[in-house]
């Protein structure tokens, strides 16, 4: 990534900044997930791109408030940046019962359903 904090800020490509993606990835490094406590950063599918990211977090059962806490994340970022970010969970393909955190930096981040 590499660009400086002083660079225009775009708020539909959050992450090309490497300030706002550090902010972030250290808030959900930090994260206390109730059952496990912090979970170590761990990317799946490759590095962050300017719009979106996912992270391993292994096997994980999810609790209500562990989506509240990560919602307010979100919503923290939202409001500081002026960005759209939203999250979702979904199993990984590659490795039975690993939970996958995706963090959509924007709206223009590629959709991939399949």
């Amino acid at each position: 990534m590499g660009s400086d904090p002083a660079a225009a800020f775009n708020p539909m490509e959050p992450f090309a900044r490497e300030d706002v993606l550090r902010e972030i990835l250290d808030d959900l490094e930090k994260f206390d997930y109730k059952l496990y406590g912090p979970i170590p950063l761990r990317f799946h599918r490759g590095q962050p791109t300017k719009y979106e990211f996912d992270l391993n977090l292994g096997v994980v059962h999810f609790t209500e408030q562990d989506f509240e806490g990560l919602s307010e994340i979100v919503r923290k970022m939202n409001s500081r940046w002026g960005t759209q970010m939203t999250f979702c969970i979904y199993p990984s393909k590659d490795q039975a019962r690993d939970m996958i955190l995706n963090v959509r930096g924007s709206p223009m981040a590629p959709a991939e359903i399949d």
